[in-house]
């Protein structure tokens, strides 16, 4: 017979190590795209091209952090719902959740794509690199709606007590 994992009952503190162990890796996994961006374009390109690359993924990586901050708050919900037997309740937070984050993916995609130059602006991207910043932070943003389905589909797991399968995905 499987042993459920639990929050609610028993000793906290290993069962908690376990669960937030593959929850920090993954973020970290997530804070190295843009880093592996670098190495890659620090080999191949030129250093105009380094620049754009290290000022763009700033940006998506706050925007990225600002997406999953949001979405941790159905984790916290969710895994409340779920740790009170609320099973109805926490379907409905899922259905919500996807609904808002899909409304906020397309929405934050389509003002990245659209207010690029004004974002590299406030960024105080050189102005040898603004256009390839702005070439970077759109073909980046293009792919918001990813990242933020990732995001949304990680929290829903780890609210529903599985870390590891985020975890797992991020390595992908």
């Amino acid at each position: 017979m499987k042993e459920t994992k639990t929050f609610t009952e028993g000793k906290i503190l290993k069962p908690l190590v376990l669960f937030v162990l593959p929850v920090l890796l993954a973020l970290f996994l997530q804070a190295m795209y843009g880093a592996v961006d670098l190495l890659v374009v620090g080999k191949f390109a030129s250093s105009v091209d380094v620049s754009a690359v290290s000022t763009g993924s700033q940006l998506m990586a706050t925007i990225t952090n600002l997406i999953s901050s949001f979405a941790m708050g159905t984790t916290i919900l969710l895994g409340q719902q779920i740790g009170s037997g609320k099973r109805k309740e926490g379907g409905e937070t899922i259905g919500t959740a996807m609904v808002l984050f899909g409304i906020i993916a397309l929405t934050m995609t389509v003002l990245i794509l659209i207010f690029a130059p004004q974002l590299c602006r406030i960024m105080n991207a050189p102005e040898e690199a603004f256009n390839k910043t702005v070439a970077y932070v759109r073909i980046c943003g293009g792919g918001t709606l990813i990242i933020v389905a990732y995001n949304l589909i990680g929290c829903i797991f780890r609210g529903l007590g599985d870390s590891n399968t985020p975890l797992i995905t991020a390595s992908w």
